[in-house]
């Protein structure tokens, strides 16, 4: 029996680096087939054997810079998927060339970096897309992909967080919102509040989606399942060890391993199942009733037989809730 297996692959190339941008990235596009090569030999160096690959998500950087033709040889270094195949897409690079390779390559579900329903903010937040290019390409994934995400920042200084349009929210599954943060990584002191319709279910803290249309590969992350990152900067989960790559692009380099001990499993365990709109399993708090009953009576969250779920006034203030459940 083959042990379930996801699979991240960074391409950390932009047309231009946004100030808020904590990804490895960069502009330097005249070095991207060097990095295929090196990425293509790090993914044929990987054993699959044991692996049934059930997810691959394509991320930056912006992926869809990539030629169809550069993709194609990406993907051939991969087993067959039979799951959720995502590429992260920039509105201004998205082609209906680009959207017909990516339907015959087995790409099935595509993730674009809107970021806002605003002009105003689109430029202040150095976009080199408006709002024009984002509705035609959310129109033109559309007309070739049913799963279909769009990622938006809330929390943005002199700004006001845009709702999509109906005409929009009509054509897309998935909807993730990040809060924008400071250069030192804090949360910016806001909390603009979400309106979406109501079969946009808030499934994590940052993430809404309609039912069946949960990021399958980003749920593998929080639910503790094992994963596999290629390329400069990606992590990895496998076989209780996690490791990463290291940042240089052209000459990354993957770091030592770190073997998680017992207390750390469990206290990532709550710590990513407090994300969740399905909550911590009891079994993982035993001895923390009063801390429970506390956390509840703030209406921080909720208790059920088997779970203690955070509340929408708890999602704003996860880490302490997770410091009094550890």
């Amino acid at each position: 029996m083959k042990k379930p297996l996801s699979v991240y692959i960074h391409f950390p190339f932009c047309e231009k680096r946004c100030g808020y941008c904590d990804f490895v990235s960069c502009t330097a596009t005249e070095n991207v087939d060097a990095y295929l090569q090196k990425l293509c030999a790090e993914i044929r160096a990987f054993d699959f054997s044991p692996y049934q690959v059930n997810t691959i998500y394509l991320g930056g950087g912006t992926p869809s810079l990539m030629t169809p033709n550069q993709l194609e040889k990406v993907l051939k270094c991969l087993p067959a998927c039979a799951g959720e195949v995502t590429i992260e897409c920039n509105p201004n690079s998205l082609t209906q060339m680009k959207c017909a390779a990516y339907r015959r390559l087995g790409i099935n579900r595509l993730s674009l970096g809107v970021q806002s329903f605003d002009n105003a903010t689109l430029r202040d937040l150095e976009r080199i897309h408006d709002l024009k290019q984002a509705y035609d390409a959310i129109k033109l994934a559309h007309a070739y992909f049913d799963n279909l995400s769009i990622d938006l920042i809330k929390d943005i200084p002199q700004h006001t967080f845009v709702t999509p349009p109906p005409e929009i929210l009509a054509m897309i599954k998935h909807i993730s919102i990040y809060s924008l943060t400071k250069d030192d990584h804090c949360v910016l002191d806001t909390d603009e509040p979400v309106h979406l319709p109501s079969d946009f279910v808030r499934y994590e803290v940052s993430n809404y989606a309609r039912a069946g249309y949960e990021s399958k590969h980003n749920l593998v992350y929080w639910t503790g399942g094992e994963y596999i990152g290629f390329g400069a900067g990606a992590h990895s989960l496998l076989n209780n060890q996690r490791f990463c790559n290291s940042n240089a692009i052209l000459t990354y380099q993957r770091e030592l391993p770190f073997t998680r001990s017992a207390e750390d499993i469990h206290d990532e365990q709550i710590m990513l199942g407090l994300r969740l709109r399905s909550g911590v399993a009891r079994s993982l708090l035993v001895g923390k009733d009063d801390a429970i009953k506390l956390l509840a009576e703030h209406g921080l969250v909720t208790v059920t037989p088997t779970h203690v779920i955070a509340t929408t006034a708890g999602l704003k203030v996860l880490n302490q809730i997770w410091l009094r459940l550890v």
